[in-house]
């Protein structure tokens, strides 16, 4: 029992660096994305969508190209996100009042 719960708090902060990690990697992609380095960005954000299949991130993956003017990456990258969430739209709703 006195090991049990060391190893717990061990993988629980494990756990938590890794996605700390995710977020500062999708963090550096879209900061070069504006930045005007586009090339570097894709990297870093198929990189990202390899590991957290992210509907926003492929999205965004998927508009990157789209301004390459790669359709057909784009068009992968945009039907990877509407596969995980139908109807996605990165723009939220307004709410009705």
């Amino acid at each position: 029992m006195k090991i049990i719960i060391p190893v717990l708090i061990i993988v629980l902060m494990l756990a938590v660096s890794f996605c700390w990690a995710d977020e500062a990697a999708l963090k550096e992609a879209y900061s070069l994305y504006y930045k005007g380095n586009k090339t570097a960005a894709i990297e870093k954000m198929e990189a990202y969508v390899n590991e957290t299949p992210d509907p926003a991130a492929l999205y965004f993956l998927g508009y990157a190209y789209y301004e390459k003017k790669d359709m057909d990456k784009a068009n992968e990258y945009f039907s990877k996100a509407f596969r995980l969430r139908d109807f996605y739209s990165p723009i939220p709703p307004k709410a009705t009042q």
